[in-house]
């Protein structure tokens, strides 16, 4: 009877991590908010997103979760993928291009005005 107590077990927890729930509910929405989902990211990459806004944290510029609705806000500006943690842009063409975990697409001066700096290695 144990062993099948502790099979349901991790069975309820296999069931329960993968319907994407989160069990921690002090994690603020704000932190949440910052980071795209990887479907988000998935949809950012295939171009298939509706291309909402991307919450980049207090005195930064707007993010974006697609490079073509980013492009609409900043139609006069490069576009580059923001590493919201590092706070480290990319251009197109990088290897780290839209790929970090955590990042959005924005305009390169409005980064460089709020105080975000271009990578120093070149991808």
């Amino acid at each position: 009877m144990t062993k099948f107590r502790h099979l349901l077990a991790v069975a309820l927890l296999v069931a329960a991590a993968s319907c994407g729930h989160r069990s921690d509910t002090s994690t603020s929405t704000a932190t949440t908010a910052a980071t795209p989902t990887s479907a988000t990211a998935a949809g950012a990459m295939n171009g298939t997103s509706t291309g909402g806004s991307i919450a980049t944290g207090a005195h930064q510029p707007p993010g974006f979760d697609t490079e073509s609705a980013a492009q609409a806000h900043c139609s006069t500006d490069t576009v580059v993928w923001l590493n919201t943690k590092s706070h480290i842009y990319h251009e197109k063409g990088m290897v780290y291009y839209g790929k970090t975990q955590h990042g959005a697409y924005v305009c390169r001066k409005e980064a460089d005005a709020a105080g975000d700096r271009e990578t120093q290695n070149g991808k």
